[in-house]
């Protein structure tokens, strides 16, 4: 009796696992297929998603210009957005000061810049190459932090119209008189 008690929980031991070894089989090959596909997949597809180097800076340790523009400035790469409002408009840059000042300085033409320790504010600047008749800006390059720098644009409103505008006749005939006495 002993024999056979043994015999029979063999036999039904071997079909339990005869039987979980057929239901876990397929699925195991199946995910082991998956997982070999993706790994040959996961290459090229990572290749396609990595985003290019953008240097900021040339050979020789300047920064290059980007194609972000603001009043006619052209900007220099690396330059993000800090804050903006109507006229106000503030740049931060993860670049040493005076890399700043010798990227923008050549850039803006005006008779009155003021240093703020390592810094300077252009005041009533034009910027180089600009229409004729340019908007007037006002440019602070103000260092925040180790490599850090703060490059803030005001723009300046152009004074309103007058009140009042004399006709085109009385224009001409103002102008006339004046040409006579140059007589």
């Amino acid at each position: 009796m002993i024999t056979r008690l043994s015999t029979l929980g063999f036999l039904t031991g071997l079909a339990i696992l005869t039987a979980l070894a057929g239901c876990t089989s397929e699925p195991q090959q199946r995910a082991r297929s998956e997982r070999v596909e993706t790994r040959e997949a996961a290459p090229a597809h990572k290749t396609e998603k990595q985003p290019q180097m953008v240097r900021h800076y040339d050979p020789e340790g300047k920064l290059l210009p980007s194609d972000e523009y603001i009043i006619g400035l052209r900007l220099p790469r690396g330059t993000k957005l800090y804050r903006e409002d109507r006229l106000q408009h503030v740049y931060r840059i993860q670049a040493p000061i005076e890399k700043v000042l010798a990227y923008l300085g050549p850039m803006l033409i005006t008779g009155s810049v003021e240093r703020r320790g390592k810094g300077a504010i252009y005041k009533r600047a034009s910027v180089r190459g600009a229409e004729v008749n340019p908007t007037k800006i006002d440019v602070s390059i103000l260092e925040i932090g180790h490599s850090l720098t703060r490059i803030s644009v005001n723009e300046i409103p152009p004074p309103p119209p007058p009140e009042h505008t004399p006709s085109p006749d009385r224009t001409r005939s103002a102008a006339q008189q004046s040409f006579r006495t140059l007589d």
